[in-house]
């Protein structure tokens, strides 16, 4: 049965954006974060993040440190009772050409196989156009976080923070949509 599903970038959208982030120690979830999920949550959505991770192909950052940034703001969330099905991340740069760095839909194809979501009636949130073409070339309502509002006319919405999006979500949704 298919899944209704909110998609998160990472970095500016659930945590505070750190530029080349790579120690777990600086992992700090945005305001209103928590509160949004637990709505989205209530509402029966669940959750997944796919996020570009340049810095590993930089030669900033292992994999190994990726997963253990990822696996902070996992923990962050769990402490909130709140649960993510899947991490999924690009390490290419924006130089290199490949079909997983958003907004390729490659991550968002993986992620709608495994874990059956249904685009339709799934969203996906982030801070940069790229976020937004992206939920869109899959079919999502697309939701552009943050306080730079004109940079992405193609959004569904744009939101502050995460709580007002959720707010938007759950005001545009049918609640029985979600258990399809």
């Amino acid at each position: 049965m298919s899944q209704a599903y909110v998609l998160f970038d990472r970095d500016g959208t659930l945590i505070k954006h750190v530029h080349y982030l790579i120690d777990p120690s600086k992992v700090e979830l945005l305001a209103n974060s928590a509160l949004g999920l637990k709505m989205l949550k209530n509402f029966g959505f669940r959750f997944g993040i796919i996020t570009n991770q340049s810095v590993i192909n930089r030669g900033l950052a292992t994999e190994d440190q990726v997963n253990a940034v990822n696996n902070r703001v996992i923990e962050l969330f769990q402490f909130e009772g709140i649960d993510f099905d899947f991490i999924l991340y690009c390490p290419h740069t924006p130089d290199e050409v490949c079909d997983c760095r958003k907004p390729a839909v490659a991550l968002g194809q993986q992620a709608i196989n495994e874990y059956d979501i249904d685009p339709t009636i799934s969203f996906m949130l982030g801070d940069q156009p790229s976020d937004v073409i992206f939920g869109l070339q899959l079919g999502f309502r697309s939701i552009k976080i943050g306080d730079e509002m004109h940079n992405e006319p193609q959004a569904d919405f744009h939101a502050k923070d995460l709580l007002e999006a959720a707010h938007w979500i759950t005001s545009n949704t049918q609640k029985g949509q979600v258990f399809k």
